[in-house]
């Protein structure tokens, strides 16, 4: 996202997921072979392949968007969840209720609620989609581990760790 809010993308663009919309945007979030983002008239374009309807955004107004593997999620004006794509693991079946953040990851996505809790739904293969009590300000959802942070700074992640992924440093 540039100073002007236009938006520049590089890299590969097999699926034309390098060639932003033209417009002025306030948020844009990539994926593998997609992205999508957020007008400043609140309407969210997307952008690249569209195999499983993941580039095709419901016409609503939104204040949050955020990218998966082959899906969206877009938390709405009234805080409430809307997903598009692919929802074979259930990604993009959020559950009801309100929220401040949400993130899109490989087959499932995370958000936190109004009351800062966090929930997840989709592929829960390797306890990426079973987060911890407590609560947070802000989650990222990833392959297969998500990891959020707390009030208090701190970062807490769950999930798959082969490679230490899910082992924040402390401090």
């Amino acid at each position: 996202l540039r100073t002007d809010q236009t938006i520049s993308c590089w890299g590969d663009n097999s699926y034309g997921e390098a060639s932003p919309p033209s417009g002025t945007f306030t948020q844009v979030s990539s994926s593998r072979f997609h992205a999508c983002a957020l007008r400043t008239d609140r309407a969210v374009a997307c952008w690249g392949d569209n195999a499983e309807g993941q580039s095709s955004p419901p016409a609503l107004s939104f204040v949050d968007v955020a990218s998966g593997h082959v899906h969206a999620c877009g938390i709405r004006e009234d805080g409430g969840l809307t997903c598009w794509g692919d929802d074979r693991w259930g990604q993009s079946s959020p559950p009801p209720g309100t929220f401040i953040d949400v993130s899109a990851g490989l087959y499932h996505t995370c958000g936190i609620r109004a009351d800062d809790t966090i929930t997840c739904w989709g592929d829960d293969t390797w306890g990426q989609s079973s987060p911890p009590t407590g609560t947070a300000t802000q989650v990222t959802a990833g392959r297969f581990n998500t990891c959020a942070l707390r009030p208090n700074g701190a970062a807490v992640c769950w999930g798959d760790n082969r490679f230490g992924q899910s082992s924040p440093p402390l401090g």
